[in-house]
């Protein structure tokens, strides 16, 4: 096989492939495909209530309707799928089913009560308003601290409270440790309910095999695979008769990394009544009713030394799954995130973590882009800056007496979490010589305030999980996640090469990225590989694309599947030109010896002997074909890196946050595609932006959404985000394939710590301790007129 260093592909940038067919208009998204004869279009009604017995459903004016064709409710369907569950094998977890259509009682705002099934969507929808639903409205819970409180309303009666997940961790001795710090500090951050916003909502259509007895469900899902065996599972059929297409998608983020009752909906239906049935969600249904996420509270106490060396850490944790656990990673997923990767860059030794996740009146909770990781690095991160205000140390002098150094890799951290390799002291010190740190703090008043406004820097150090393999997946209780993921490569008969994957792109640049690293380990042209990804019935199973596993597996197992076919070309070369196979090189396409250039035959050459179409025989016990299939299962988790530093103005009239300078610092490993990863880290940066300023979900006491449309759930514009100041740093790792880490969630776990510290330090001046996100400009103008009216008192 090749070695790691003999890269020639990988590093360079190539143009997307991806970008002509989706600039011209030519992608074809769900809403794209040609409508197979006989459609039936689905609409829901949306429960308005966030809890409430549901009395009585009259549809008789809807079914009335010309053009509806029924109108089904929850107890249509409970023959037919079971309730819809993750499985989940971890200490703490407590189960909870969901009806995909609510029977008796909903339980969120926008929880499904009723199908209507009709000839066109027009229709359909309007006949949502002609279903007369009857509640019983009772009482409700949204907040986490409101479900923990002994009088809470219980969601789920078999519970007999609001707690669905609790779990905790201690090393040996923390209580002595903890008091060896010089000092202890206590904090406690909140971050706002978010979710993807994807450009393209969710939908989906199922078709049945006019002749067969098989099925096509086409979604728009990050994890094909895990979609069809959640719908075999809960609808009682075989894997082998489903398959399950993604067409292209218009954005993912983790949102769309999720199973939803809506899938299973559509194939129930399309099985009994024997005609395609379709979906397709509108923006507010979006903001209702897809995967939302963070909503943390997070208590942190550390115990520090006089020189800033962080003794021991306590977090405690807090996460709101909503009214039932998603699938299939359920509440688990960001709590255990959170708790698990706090310690991130730094030589924390002595840790102790509690965390628990409620049952609420709310949307499900699951992935989105970072997962935990920005809830944790808004903890630790904020308590650097703390620990250098209290001790008068500048903040980045207590990272850097924390930060892991170079010279302690490989390094295994306090939750067993495996670091191969890093840059995490280097990637602090370029990310503060970028932005002119150490000048900004000469210059830099006690009082912050700089030409009419306060002018603050911020600082996050982050570690980036990616890549996670079954291992990884398994210590968090996740039992059917695969882990791993899967390829075939195939040389075709003249030459040409096709990469099967189990993977689904989302716009990340598959098709890009993927056949550089084949035409890379083939010596092929990288235009001369098709990729093929996003179809269950033909790619090999695997586990799919989310938390920044794309290049790390699927690039792994692409590398891996190319060399496996390699050693069948140069064997089968060697005997065709009677030559050594191990002397032989793959390059431009073609097989030869490097001392004797020509001396060698093209690829379409090797194949046309492969595939017995010429009139040579191929040597005794070879096969035909060239072909090989490998599934790549990564260690623990690879872990990525990086810093971000910003500089930010606040204007005390009006609370409004100017981003002046921003640099990032990234180390994903071995670029595949500088363009490309530049591209991840720039989006992923503007959605962290997005999450500390502005965006929320908002709900109030009772469960009501409050902000289920564009208008009021803020997103940046090009007029919020300021110009990326971009540098990258490459360690490989010695871990994965390829030296591969991931790339696409660093961006937003470093913004949302990075502009949560630099407003906090902007407004230190006025004794202002920002502990929330997001930082909407009527907060923060709140904040400051709290604290210059306590500065009067004081006088």
């Amino acid at each position: 096989m090749k070695a790691i260093e003999d890269f020639t592909l990988v590093g360079k940038t190539i143009l997307r492939r991806e970008d002509s067919y989706l600039m011209r208009g030519k992608a074809q998204f769900l809403d794209d495909l040609p409508e197979p004869k006989g459609l039936i279009h689905i609409a829901f009604v949306l429960s308005p209530y966030a809890r409430a017995d549901i009395l009585s459903i009259d549809a008789s004016a809807a079914k009335a309707l010309p053009g509806v064709i029924d109108v089904l409710t929850g107890k249509d369907f409970v023959d037919d799928i079971k309730l819809f569950a993750p499985v989940i094998e971890i200490g703490g977890y407590r189960p909870v089913g969901r009806p995909v259509v609510a029977v008796d009682r909903v339980n969120f705002v926008g929880e499904y009560v009723a199908v209507i099934l009709a000839e066109s969507p027009y229709v359909a929808q309007d006949a949502i308003d002609l279903v007369d639903v009857s509640y019983d409205p009772l009482p409700s819970v949204a907040g986490i601290k409101d479900a923990l409180k002994p009088d809470a309303p219980v969601l789920h009666d078999h519970l007999g409270d609001n707690l669905i997940f609790k779990t905790a961790f201690e090393t040996e001795g923390f209580a002595d440790r903890f008091a060896e710090g010089d000092v202890v500090l206590e904090e406690e951050f909140q971050l706002g309910r978010v979710t993807g916003v994807m450009i393209e909502p969710r939908g989906c259509m199922a078709c049945p095999d006019p002749i067969a007895t098989n099925m096509t469900l086409w979604t728009p899902t990050q994890i094909p695979h895990i979609v069809r065996t959640a719908i075999a599972d809960h609808l009682d059929i075989a894997e082998s008769v489903l398959r399950v297409v993604t067409p292209a998608v218009g954005g993912g983020f983790g949102t769309k990394a999720h199973v939803y009752p809506d899938e299973l909906i559509v194939v129930a239906l399309a099985r009994r009544y024997g005609r395609a049935v379709k979906w397709v969600q509108d923006r507010r249904e979006e903001l209702l009713t897809n995967a939302h996420a963070r909503e943390h509270i997070l208590k942190i106490r550390v115990a520090a030394k006089s020189d800033g060396e962080i003794r021991a850490v306590h977090l405690d944790v807090k996460t709101n799954c909503g009214a039932y656990p998603n699938h299939p990673y359920s509440p688990t997923l960001e709590a255990t995130a959170a708790v698990r990767m706090m310690p991130g860059p730094y030589r924390i030794r002595n840790y102790k973590y509690d965390v628990c996740s409620v049952t609420t009146n709310t949307a499900p909770t699951g992935a989105y882009r970072g997962t935990g990781q920005p809830s944790a690095f808004l903890a630790i991160e904020g308590m650097m800056d703390r620990i250098g205000r209290r001790l008068g140390l500048d903040p980045a002098d207590v990272r850097r007496r924390n930060v892991i150094q170079p010279e302690e890799f490989p390094y295994v951290n306090v939750v067993g979490v495996r670091y191969d390799t890093g840059s995490y002291s280097q990637s602090l010190e370029r990310g503060l010589e970028m932005i002119g740190y150490d000048a900004f703090r000469a210059a830099q008043p006690k009082d912050r305030l700089i030409d009419g406004k306060y002018r603050g820097i911020g600082i996050c150090n982050y570690t980036e999980v990616s890549g996670t393999g079954a291992p990884g997946w398994r210590v968090r209780g996740f039992a059917k996640m695969p882990g791993f993921d899967s390829s075939r490569v195939v040389v075709e008969p003249d030459g040409k090469v096709t990469v099967y994957i189990s993977q689904a792109d989302a716009g990340q640049g598959h098709y890009t990225t993927f056949a550089q690293l084949a035409a890379d380990r083939l010596g092929v042209d990288w235009a001369d590989v098709t990729v093929v990804e996003g179809d269950t019935s033909k790619t090999p199973y695997g586990t799919g694309t989310f938390a920044s596993r794309g290049s790390v597996v699927g690039g792994g197992t692409v590398i891996r599947c190319s060399e496996k076919v390699g050693v069948k070309v140069r064997r089968l070369a060697g005997y065709m030109l009677n030559a050594d196979p191990e002397r032989l090189v793959l390059k431009g396409g073609r097989v030869f010896d490097p001392e004797d250039a020509a001396r060698g035959l093209t690829l379409r050459e090797v194949a046309e002997t492969a595939y017995s179409m010429n009139n040579l025989g191929l040597p005794q016990g070879e096969e035909h074909g060239l072909e090989a299939t490998d599934y790549y299962d990564p260690p623990m988790v690879t872990m990525a890196n990086g810093t971000h530093v910003v500089q930010v103005a606040v204007d005390p009239e009006d609370g409004r946050i100017e981003i002046e300078r921003y640099a990032v610092v990234h180390d994903c490993g071995r670029v595949i595609n500088p363009k490309i990863v530049e591209g991840q880290v720039h989006g992923a940066t503007v959605q962290g932006i997005g999450e500390a300023l502005m965006e929320e979900i908002v709900y109030d006491a009772e469960g009501q959404h409050l902000n289920a449309n564009l208008l009021d759930y803020l997103l940046p514009t090009a007029m919020d985000v300021p110009d990326l100041e971009l540098s990258h740093i490459e360690t490989p790792s010695i871990d994965t394939v390829g030296g591969i880490k991931g790339a696409a969630e660093g961006g937003l776990t470093g913004a949302v710590p990075a502009l949560a510290n630099a407003v906090c330090d902007a407004l230190s001046g006025l004794g202002v301790n920002i502990t929330r996100v997001p930082l909407r400009p009527s907060f923060v103008f709140e904040q400051i007129r709290n604290a210059q009216a306590a500065g009067e008192g004081r006088k």
